[in-house]
């Protein structure tokens, strides 16, 4: 039921907004980055990152373009036409690939269990189902609104990922000319770098 009004939820939003952290790990090595993303339906999607500043990921949903400005580097990537194709930014697609992918259940026997900001929380644990790369393991926080506001996936290779969304917000309405990058004229543009889904 949970998962179904998960699904419900987010089949709903035409655009949303959310401030983000994400830290990762792997043997020690650790980085945190963090910045606002918005989408608008079907695969419309711009992260903006406050950290490392500058750094820009956006789709159109024909192209994804990364600006790394560190680098002085934009990655311009096609994707696949359909609504399930390569890089999907689109949330309803992504929710169900990640529950036809992945076995879940409750992680916990209660439900939902208060969390550290003392707000209630449904805890749901994913474990794939055929062995491949990504996410080995996930874990995903909901909120009684049925909004996913934290996840932590680790992959084969032991990489630890956590995630947390802020301020989430599916009332404002974006026109789909923002989805474009505005590429730096000295930037180096690199074509199709991402060969496949895996």
């Amino acid at each position: 039921d949970v998962v179904k009004k998960i699904k419900d939820r987010y089949a709903g939003i035409e655009c949303l907004t959310t401030e983000f952290t994400m830290e990762s790990d792997k043997g020690g090595r650790k980085t945190t980055r963090s910045g606002l993303i918005r989408t608008r339906y079907p695969n419309y999607l711009m992260v903006d990152f406050y950290s490392p500043a500058g750094q820009k990921i956006v789709s159109d949903g024909d192209t994804l373009w990364m600006y790394i400005p560190s680098m002085n580097i934009v990655a311009e990537q096609d994707l696949k036409d359909d609504e399930g194709g390569l890089f999907s930014s689109n949330s309803r697609t992504g929710l169900q690939r990640l529950f036809t992918r992945y076995h879940y259940k409750f992680a916990q026997k209660e439900q939902p269990s208060a969390g550290p900001d003392g707000k209630k929380y449904y805890s749901i644990f994913l474990q794939q189902k055929e062995s491949r790369s990504g996410y080995r393991t996930i874990r995903i926080w909901v909120d009684e609104n049925y909004y996913v506001t934290r996840a932590e996936g680790e992959t084969s290779a032991g990489k630890k990922v956590r995630i947390s969304f802020n301020k989430i917000q599916t009332d404002k309405e974006y026109p789909k000319g923002i989805f474009k990058l505005d590429k730096p004229a000295s930037a180096r543009v690199v074509k199709n770098p991402m060969l496949s889904e895996e």
